[in-house]
């Protein structure tokens, strides 16, 4: 994605940001909070404070819908390129940071003991991106049969660990479903399917730069 592309991202970003910050305010201080603090839209009935929050969750909605945009064009622009050039894509190894939102799925014991909510577990599946460490270390080498055959067994031997992790999953919702306890099935399902599915990810990426890095020394031993 070029940097006018991420700049803009970032400019409307802050816009909406600040559009519903002043929108929230407005609504606390002189509309009762409304559409803010949860409403019953059952018995909703439109009020013309109202028009500041509905606009900027529009803006925030528009937002969304311009971010998602932004990503399909440039997975569609960066696959084009890396058949015509036959190279992988160009990432940076400081994209593998963003493992460190896997973390995030930890808030989801205080939010389950709080009021139940599970919601946050999703958040392990982060940790996939560790990856992207690895895929960085490979931007933008040539992509010839030797690199697809080993990203081809890459991908099966990563499957094939997760297969095995999820069989070990499914035996333990197994032997946990006997004694009742619908919550606990759920949290172990999320968590694991989630944390099973970055695994994957991450392993995937992992092995590949491997092999690709045994098949450079061989190269050099070759040469030597």
């Amino acid at each position: 994605m070029s940097k006018e592309k991420i700049k803009k991202l970032i400019i409307f970003g802050a816009i909406t940001l600040i559009c519903m910050v002043a929108a929230v305010w407005f609504s606390l201080s002189f509309n009762g909070g409304r559409l803010v603090v949860p409403t019953d839209f059952a018995s909703y009935k439109f009020h013309f404070k109202d028009i500041p929050m509905i606009l900027a969750i529009l803006i925030a909605m528009a937002y969304a819908a311009y971010i998602v945009m932004s990503i399909i064009q440039y997975a569609v622009l960066e696959r084009r390129s890396i058949k015509d050039t036959r190279r992988t894509r160009k990432i940076s190894p400081k994209f593998g940071y963003l493992g460190f939102l896997g973390f995030a799925g930890f808030m989801g014991f205080p939010s389950y003991f709080h009021d139940g909510t599970i919601a946050p577990f999703v958040f392990f599946i982060f940790f996939g991106f560790f990856g992207f460490f690895y895929e960085g270390k490979m931007s933008g080498i040539l992509a010839d049969e030797r690199f697809k055959s080993n990203r081809k067994e890459a991908e099966r031997k990563a499957l094939n660990v997760g297969f095995r992790l999820l069989f070990l999953l499914i035996l333990m919702v197994g032997f946990t479903s006997s004694g009742g306890w619908l919550n606990l099935i759920a949290i172990l399902l999320t968590c694991g399917i989630s944390l099973i599915y970055a695994f994957v990810i991450f392993l995937s990426e992992y092995l590949l730069y491997r092999f690709d890095q045994m098949d450079a020394e061989e190269w050099e031993d070759k040469e030597d």
